[in-house]
């Protein structure tokens, strides 16, 4: 298939609004059918990337372009996240597809004894990998993470009653990050028992949203991370697991797909939602300790840098958390390295400060503070001998900066507002556009510039269409 056969596959596959019985039948319809009506033949940027991605796989993959519609196809829109663990799977592929070797990717190479196997292997250079992806559905928990307290670490039990105590209390994705892993471990496992694979590295890929940092807790915080020594999960340790590649992406899916936007980070250049990487945002590697040591400049080729960059890197979401208290929009990381009564007090302090909320503005994107209670200590130990001193002004800089959280928080409702008018006058222009093409007479040339009569395209396409907001999946 080339680009435009992909173009027309997908137009053919996904339901249009001809009959009753499709309405709101999927995910993609209104990107697919209604908004090149109103852009005079335009795809909507979710679908121009979707296929660029789709066509450059195919090239490196043949068939996998048609496989892919038509697995996309069978999702009802009340399943859309099996759609969204797809599209994740693409966005890993389209990178493997540009490193890799001429023909040498396989998609769910097959174990011994037909065992359970990884999603792709391919040659990059002279070193074959094993990949298995994993996209988290974060969709439901999104609008919850906000709503008091978040727990990201698994705290012990003591700590962590304590902080129930606080009203509502938001618990760790750690378990998930953990299922992940066993499962990743598990196919691995037999997949590594056929001669001809047992020499891959095996690299295990989490995409999640913009709260990067939960994923990050689970697997590296110092305290209880499931690829640390104090792993929280013994029951394993993974050892088939060579690394762990986070990719923090998934809002950039549903911003394209509702808006035809992206989260740009304040940088330019950031436009296709199937690039993991862009100048903003970079994939992060967490090597597992008991498994193979993966070279740097391979990783270099899938542009992941090795946790240890990020660890004096100042933004929140790199680093290993512990809490994240929402009313305030601060987060708390190294709380173990305190001494006991020391740490009792911190959290009991925010157990005790008082309840009136800090207004959130976005909940796609994980607009918050860290504060490194580790690096605060140490620094506060290196000035002071008196313990008290040290509680003091330890507790004055929490204080300090919760102050400028607030400040942050109203310049960012005032950004939300903009970015509220802004979408408001665009759905509004989409609309009246659309009421201004479907008035067009039956025999001109459909306003969707396919060379029919309007008649014959999308008058019958849209026949039961009802326009409420171009975001409205």
């Amino acid at each position: 298939m080339n680009r435009n056969d992909i173009i027309a596959y997908l137009k053919h596959k996904i339901p249009d609004y001809s009959c009753e019985r499709n309405l709101n039948k999927h995910v993609f319809q209104f990107s697919v059918h209604v908004y090149p009506f109103v852009a005079k033949g335009e795809l909507h940027p979710f679908i121009e990337n979707l296929v660029n991605a789709l066509n450059e796989i195919e090239q490196a993959v043949p068939g996998y372009a048609k496989k892919t519609i038509d697995w996309i196809a069978t999702i009802d829109k009340n399943h859309f996240e099996q759609v969204i663990q797809i599209l994740g799977e693409i966005l890993v592929l389209r990178k493997l597809a540009s490193i890799a070797n001429p023909n040498s990717i396989s998609l769910e190479p097959t174990a011994i004894n037909k065992g359970k196997n990884p999603e792709f292997r391919a040659l990059v250079e002279d070193t074959f990998f094993a990949i298995e992806v994993k996209t988290a559905s974060l969709f439901d928990f999104s609008t919850e993470r906000q709503t008091g307290l978040q727990i990201t670490a698994q705290l012990n039990k003591l700590d962590y009653n304590l902080l129930t105590q606080t009203g509502k209390t938001v618990n760790s994705r750690s378990l998930k990050v953990k299922d992940y892993l066993v499962s990743a471990d598990e196919k691995f496992e037999q997949y590594k028992q056929d001669k001809e694979f047992k020499d891959d590295f095996r690299l295990l890929f989490i995409i999640w949203d913009d709260y990067i940092n939960e994923p990050l807790s689970a697997l590296a915080n110092p305290n209880c991370g499931l690829l640390t020594d104090n792993s929280f999960y013994q029951d394993s340790r993974f050892k088939n697991v060579d690394g762990v590649i986070l990719i923090r992406h998934i809002h950039q899916f549903f911003r394209n797909l509702q808006y035809g936007e992206m989260v740009h980070y304040g940088r330019t250049g950031i436009h296709d939602s199937f690039e993991y990487v862009n100048p903003a945002i970079s994939a992060i590697f967490i090597q597992n300790p008991l498994g193979r040591e993966i070279p740097y400049e391979k990783l270099e080729k899938f542009e992941a840098s090795p946790i240890v960059n990020f660890y004096e890197f100042p933004v929140a979401e790199y680093q290993p958390t512990d809490f994240i208290d929402w009313k305030i929009g601060l987060s708390i990381s190294g709380i173990y390295t305190l001494p006991v009564e020391l740490k009792n007090k911190i959290i009991s302090f925010f157990i005790e400060r008082p309840t009136k909320e800090i207004p959130l503005s976005y909940r796609d994107i994980s607009l918050f503070d860290n504060y490194s209670i580790d690096r605060a200590y140490s620094n506060l130990l290196k000035e002071y001998s008196n313990e008290k001193k040290i509680e003091e002004e330890l507790l004055n800089s929490i204080k300090s900066f919760i102050d400028v959280r607030k400040f942050i928080s109203k310049e960012n409702l005032f950004k939300l507002k903009e970015e509220s008018d802004r979408r408001s006058k665009t759905d509004s222009d989409i609309k009246e556009m659309f009421s201004q093409n479907y008035s067009h007479h039956l025999d001109e040339k459909c306003p969707c510039c396919s060379e029919e009569l309007f008649k014959d395209c999308c008058h019958n396409k849209l026949n039961f269409f009802n326009y409420t907001h171009y975001y409205d999946l």
